[in-house]
């Protein structure tokens, strides 16, 4: 899946597992891409903007809204 900033995603369960944001990600909630160049290890991480705060997620928490579309 080719992400981009700008792009509209919506969280997936596992998000609400991740311990750094406990409380903060909740599953199904929608947010856009502000940046797609920070990386931990070989896997990407993507900075989502969620209700004005940025969220730093790895690609499989997460998927595009316009691939249901």
């Amino acid at each position: 899946m080719e992400l981009k900033e700008g792009d509209l995603v919506i969280t997936l369960d596992k998000a609400e597992n991740i311990r750094a944001v406990a409380g903060g990600v909740k599953s199904n909630v929608l947010g856009v891409i502000v940046s797609t160049s920070a990386h931990f290890d070989t896997m990407n991480v993507f900075g989502i903007l969620i209700d004005g705060q940025i969220y730093y997620l790895f690609e499989d928490e997460f998927k595009k809204v316009e691939e249901e579309c």
